[in-house]
């Protein structure tokens, strides 16, 4: 019985009178709509994400457009050097050693003295993007040359699996253990060999304090992650695929010379037509009767550039990264438009940095590694031995510069004299509060003043403790 027959034979008590368009199942969309199950999104990750990761990483490799692409967002997420850490407590020593803890740790975190910090957030940033999570596991390094042995190890994800005897577990999923909350207690490690060939079923467990596994949560429930790639798979190799056809169409045409014909009855049928080499950009003349013939050049289309960008702009959608960005193209923006065009995705890199370190109120992993570190170092580093009651982490991330930066600060200054914006607000779009502003403007002058230097003007002022301290009065009256 077809679809529609059933559907047709559903009685009005049960509500076959009311449907919605949408649910409709036909000859015309039955193909597309073939494999829309209600399930959960692990059962799809469970039998799917081996080949989704294959193509992801296979496609990156191959495609230099989108391998750009995933580089440009790595760059604009961590920047140079990554992010910066400033410790704030009442007990400046504290917040001192911890900051100069951070930056000794930060310029090799893992036991390949050659990585950075930065190369190594840049490195889980495109593991996002290939295999849609990025795993890195806390170990301790003997032959640390720092003040604490601490150290990440940056795992694949294809690692992560579960041993053959724990096949049908229902607590292990994907090579993660689960109690009854679906909260992850271990996690099992496939030992790879070091040409990455398989030398024997062996795995490790590791306590999942011990594990650093971050990945976008879509769904409720969700163990393991989705490559962002997933949804760009298929543009992307059609584009490829389509280009290709192109270049071989073009080709066939400017490798044709032409070829010669007549539409008169009294000329002679040539019985044994031969191959005549004829050079490029010269004229031969062609028997009395005969007629050049040249197949007119067709490819590339006229929209072919327009339609190359419209299934580019699906590649870097996932991030919010616009069309220009992913080809590095400003060209045909004005200053209105650029900016508009890069709002969305300056916040969702703000909201990804803020991710990846944590803010006052979400751990984040920088945050994590930043008291794991400070709990080790307590033993080694007497300013770190007693932690002050509150303590708050300060992330400064590189930031994307401004389409126009002179704009944008006059803008600023308009709205705050105007009042149609207060300091509050300002200090929000870039990501800060004001308790954190009034705590760093304390701190520049601090600084100044300890080392005999007079403190610089700013907008034709000069910020000294007086504006500080009115500041902070202010704050506590609201």
């Amino acid at each position: 019985m077809s679809d529609a027959v059933k559907y047709e034979s559903i009685p009005p008590w049960m509500g076959g009178t009311r449907r919605f368009e949408a649910a409709e199942t036909n000859r015309l969309n039955s193909a597309h709509w073939t494999w829309a199950q209600d399930e959960s999104i692990n059962s799809w990750l469970s039998t799917q994400l081996e080949t989704l990761r294959a193509r992801a990483t296979y496609e990156c490799k191959q495609n230099g457009m989108v391998l750009g692409m995933v580089n440009t967002h790595a760059d604009d997420v961590v920047g140079q050097d990554g992010p910066t850490l400033q410790v704030m407590s009442d007990d400046v020593a504290y917040n001192d050693a911890l900051e100069a803890l951070w930056g000794e740790w930060f310029a090799a975190p893992t036991p390949d003295t050659e990585m950075s910090g930065a190369a190594w957030l840049k490195q889980a940033v495109k593991g996002l993007w290939k295999e849609g999570e990025f795993f890195a596991r806390i170990v301790t390094d003997p032959l640390a040359d720092t003040s604490v042995a601490l150290r990440v190890q940056p795992l694949a994800a294809r690692l992560i699996d579960t041993p053959a005897d724990l096949t049908g577990n229902d607590n292990v999923f994907m090579g993660i253990r689960c109690n009854s909350l679906r909260r992850p207690t271990q996690y099992y490690v496939y030992q790879e060999s070091l040409d990455g060939l398989s030398t024997g079923l062996v795995y490790e467990t590791v306590p999942a304090d011990l594990m650093i596994h971050k990945f976008i949560v879509e769904e409720p429930g969700q163990l393991r992650g989705l490559p962002w790639l997933n949804t760009s798979l298929q543009p992307s190799a059609d584009l490829r695929d389509y280009d290709d056809q192109v270049q071989d169409a073009a080709r066939q045409i400017a490798d044709q010379t032409g070829i010669l014909y007549t539409d008169r009855d009294d000329i002679p049928t040539w019985t044994a037509p031969e191959n005549v080499d004829v050079e490029r950009r010269r004229i031969r003349t062609a028997p009395p009767g005969w007629k050049p013939f040249v197949y007119p050049a067709v490819q590339p289309p006229v929209q072919y550039p327009d339609y190359r960008a419209e299934r580019m702009r699906e590649f870097g959608r996932p991030a919010g990264m616009p069309l220009a960005t992913i080809r590095l193209d400003y060209s045909r923006y004005n200053y209105s438009s650029a900016r508009l065009e890069t709002q969305n995705y300056h916040r969702a890199i703000t909201g990804l940095q803020s991710w990846i370190s944590g803010t006052q109120r979400s751990v984040g992993t920088l945050n994590r590694l930043v008291h794991a570190l400070a709990a080790e170092a307590r033993f080694v580093v007497p300013a770190l031995r007693r932690r002050p009651r509150v303590v708050r982490l300060q992330w400064t991330w590189p930031q994307r510069p401004h389409v126009d930066p002179t704009k944008e600060a006059n803008a600023e200054a308009i709205a705050l004299q105007n009042a149609t914006q207060t300091l509050i607000d300002v200090l929000a779009s870039r990501g800060e509060d004001l308790e954190t502003h009034i705590a760093k403007l304390r701190r520049v002058i601090d600084s100044f003043e300890a080392a005999g230097l007079p403190m610089p003007q700013w907008g034709g002022q000069q910020i000294d403790q007086t504006m500080v301290d009115s500041l902070a009065s202010a704050l506590k009256e609201e």
